[in-house]
């Protein structure tokens, strides 16, 4: 019995190699922590997911409009589902950092509860990721910490209120790479101790690694995941001569940027992001054109 199948196992390997068969290792990531992409404008179609997937995009960050419906949202996520890529909702206003405002934050989970509802648990969203921005305010300049302080606070009360679920939503913020470098060390530590993570909106090009340190730091001594943003918008060319966008540069640039800051923070869970999936569909087109 035991000749026999050696037999057999060794012709069928024969025909595998005459065949001209050949097992190949599985493509590995260039972005070994996950890799997310804003979308702001539209849900996903057909063109961006093949985006996306080009890219190996594991989780996109969603803003769905309100008068989305929820059928509509159902397709979505299932599509998602299917090609492998986690959704994470996206909101936020500057005003919602207001402790009057809470309920704003509060709606956004609701809402989110809601749309996992008959859904399989790999077609649910797996959390929301937070762009609340109180230095856009024009108190900012007279009130800061008070309206920081106001902010760590709703972001106490979401933590809070998705404790009970059965399967908590995640809840990620986005916050700039200079809350520490503008003596706000105490509010970048409670942010980050509170939430399963932040997406860090590290808009300086060539400045990166120095500009994350603190923030991977404290990020790997709680224990939570840090995601690097990178971004993509020509708009900003000609506000910031050009440090703050990789527009001009190319998606290559980004990439060998990131390998350079996970080298560099090789113990920490760094993920990437891009900003956003608009631009890059519009830079993955001009790295197509530029190979034929």
């Amino acid at each position: 019995m035991g000749k026999r199948f050696n037999c057999i196992l060794l012709s069928l390997v024969a025909f595998l190699l005459m065949t001209g068969f050949a097992f190949k290792p599985a493509k590995e990531s260039a972005y070994p922590y996950g890799a997310g992409v804003f979308s702001y404008d539209h849900l996903p179609n057909e063109a961006d997911i093949r985006c996306m997937k080009e890219n190996d995009i594991t989780e996109v960050y969603q803003y769905i409009a309100p008068e989305t419906s929820y059928e509509e949202v159902h397709r979505f996520l299932k599509e998602m589902a299917v090609n492998g890529i986690d959704v994470y909702v996206l909101a936020g206003e500057p005003e919602w950092c207001y402790e009057e405002n809470y309920a704003s934050m509060k709606t956004v989970l609701d809402r989110t509860r809601s749309f996992n509802m008959g859904l399989s648990k790999k077609q649910k969203i797996k959390g929301v990721v937070f762009d609340i921005e109180p230095y856009l305010l024009k108190k900012w300049h007279n009130i800061p910490d008070e309206l920081l302080e106001q902010y760590t606070n709703n972001v106490v009360k979401v933590m809070e209120e998705r404790a009970d679920d059965e399967v908590p939503l995640s809840v990620y913020l986005c916050v700039p790479y200079s809350y520490d470098t503008s003596g706000r060390e105490k509010v970048l530590r409670q942010l980050i101790s509170e939430t399963d993570g932040v997406i860090v909106m590290n808009y300086y090009k060539g400045s990166e690694k120095e500009n994350i340190k603190r923030e991977a730091a404290l990020a790997r001594w709680y224990k939570k995941r840090i995601i690097n943003a990178y971004e993509l918008q020509p708009g900003l060319l000609s506000q910031t001569n050009n440090s703050i966008t990789y527009y001009k540069d190319g998606i290559d640039a980004v990439n060998d940027n990131y390998q350079d800051l996970i080298s560099e923070y090789s113990h920490h869970d760094m993920g990437i992001a891009f900003h956003t999936l608009e631009y890059l569909r519009a830079l993955t087109l001009q790295n197509s054109e530029k190979k034929k």
